[in-house]
Parts: structure tokens; C-alpha cells; sequence
């Protein structure tokens, strides 16, 4: 769903652990129905579902997350969907700090590894995983998310990209997402008929000459928040951020520069140019306040 400051990387851990199983189940198909205006209404959730396909793909998901480790040797208590979506909320917040500050000391949330987003599964899976040795640990995390540890099934749903998806993550993925969704070329058709209105047109026509006056040549909000992550995953290759050395790490720390400018910037142009009309476009089109 189209989110502003969406956190548009696999960057850190998150507060959930994410999936198992393999083909593609109907829960995750959006429903249409007609607005107060007689239009075809897509679902507002990510991937364009209804608030309750989107709730019964993460309870189908979770709960073959539970089979799949189970069959691994491992405990896993599926995550409900209430403290799921919590966390995919929480992914681009801090405690006590307004949105303008949080994009300040943290950007996108991309480089940058904000207290909210440390390790965790749920109060229940994190229990579980601090017993085990440090062996088991590592086997654990690798059964959940194959290499890519930090490509968690709350990031990549929340971001609309399973591409890094691994081990019982990607197995449950492909069973609960259609092929479409799984594709990472996938445009969510809520958001698509937000930015194809007139009025959004104009309104991110303003944001990009905002941003190049700020110094910054980009033409869509997604293209600064791509750029960032393309570049991360360059640095990274997959790794743990906090495990980068010499190089590497100075280039990490060049890179969380640009990426907290970029956004202050971003979110200034957007705040002035692009909110008010998003809201009206999406209540216009949702039919829902």
C-alpha cells in the first residue's frame, strides 16, 4: 500500500519473524466492490487486498510458519495478525518521537537500524530462540529465512517485495501469494489508481521540483527510497549491517548520511506538495474516511 516513509528495505531485523510451506492459495485475492459512487473499490491493504483477505494471509501464512519449522525440529508460535500488523506499523516509527524526527535521525529506516526494528518474534518465539545455543540460533534464523536473514515476512509484506524471501518464508509465501503478488515488478492497484489521478500527478509533478531544489533528481517519492536500498543491498550483499568492517563500514556510515538528507528533504517536499491531496485521493477512491 502506498505508505509515506514505507520502509522500502530489508534493513535490519523486525520485531516479527516471518513464514513457511509451497503454491498459491485464494486468501490473498483482493475483493472489489462499488463505492458510495457506483466505481470498482480494490482493497486499501498491501497488495491491493481487503482488510480481511490481508488478515487471513497472515493467519494462513503463520501457521504453516509453524508446520514448516516444526518439520525442521524447531518450535514456532504462530504470530496473530493484530500484533503482525502492529509490527508492520511500528517498522517506520520510535518510541516518543514525532515522524519528523524519526526521519531525522533514522531516514527511511533503510540503513539505519531504528530500536523498534531489533530482533524479535513475538514475546513467545523470542523466548523460544534466546534458549536455544548459538548454534541452534543461527540454524534457527537460517530454517525461518533461508541466507538473507534479515528478509523477514513483516518487512517484505509490509514493503509489497517477497524477493528476498528464504527457507519457510518462501515456502509459505508461495502458497499464500499468487504469482503476480510474488513478482517484484508487482503494482498494488490501490496505490496505482492513487498516483494515476490527475490531482497526484500534479501534486508529485511539485514534489519532484521540490526535491531539485533541495538537490535531489528524482521523479516518484519510490525512486529515492529504491535508490537507497539498491545501493544497500550493493554494500551488504545480504550481510549483517553491524558485522561490516574497514571499507565497508565507512561506507555505511557515508551512506546513512545520504539517507537521512534524502528523506528530511523528501518528507518536506512531500508534507508541503503531495499529503493533503494523497489523503483526499485515497478517501475519494476508497470510499472510506
Amino acid at each position: 500500500m502506498l505508505t509515506r516513509m514505507g520502509a522500502a528495505a530489508i534493513a535490519g531485523g523486525a520485531i516479527l519473524l516471518g513464514a513457511c510451506g509451497g503454491g498459491a492459495s485464494s486468501d490473498s485475492t483482493q475483493t472489489q466492490q462499488p463505492n458510495s459512487e457506483g466505481n470498482q473499490q480494490v482493497g486499501v491493504e498491501e497488495f491491493g487486498m481487503t482488510d480481511e483477505a490481508l488478515v487471513k494471509s497472515i493467519e494462513r501464512a503463520e501457521s504453516l510458519i509453524a508446520s514448516c519449522m516444526t518439520d525442521a525440529g524447531f518450535e514456532y508460535v504462530p504470530i496473530d495478525p493484530v500484533t503482525f500488523r502492529g509490527a508492520m506499523d511500528a517498522l517506520t516509527s520510535a518510541p516518543g518521537l514525532t515522524d519528523a524526527e524519526f526521519v531525522a535521525q533514522y531516514g527511511y529506516g533503510i540503513t539505519t537500524l531504528p530500536p523498534t526494528q531489533a530482533f524479535g518474534a513475538g514475546e513467545q518465539n523470542t523466548r523460544i530462540y534466546d534458549q536455544l545455543s548459538a548454534a541452534d540460533q543461527i540454524a534457527y534464523k537460517r530454517t525461518l529465512w533461508g541466507d538473507n536473514v534479515e528478509a523477514t515476512f513483516v518487512i517484505m509484506l509490509e514493503n509489497e517485495d517477497f524477493s528476498g524471501a528464504g527457507g519457510c518464508t518462501k515456502k509459505a509465501i508461495h502458497q499464500v501469494y499468487t504469482e503476480e503478488q510474488r513478482n517484484a515488478n508487482y503494482v498494488n492497484p490501490f496505490d496505482a489508481q492513487v498516483q494515476q489521478d490527475p490531482r497526484m500527478v500534479d501534486a508529485l509533478e511539485k514534489w519532484s521540483g521540490c526535491m531539485r531544489e533541495a538537490g535531489y533528481d528524482y521523479e516518484n517519492p519510490d525512486d529515492a527510497e529504491r535508490e537507497i536500498t539498491d545501493r544497500f543491498n550493493a554494500l551488504t550483499k545480504g550481510a549483517d549491517p553491524k558485522t561490516l568492517t574497514g571499507s565497508d563500514k565507512a561506507g555505511l556510515t557515508q551512506l546513512q548520511g545520504e539517507e537521512r538528507a534524502v528523506a528530511q528533504a523528501d518528507n518536506e517536499c512531500f508534507e508541503q506538495y503531495v499529503t493533503d491531496v494523497e489523503r483526499q485521493v485515497e478517501r475519494d477512491i476508497s470510499g472510506r474516511n
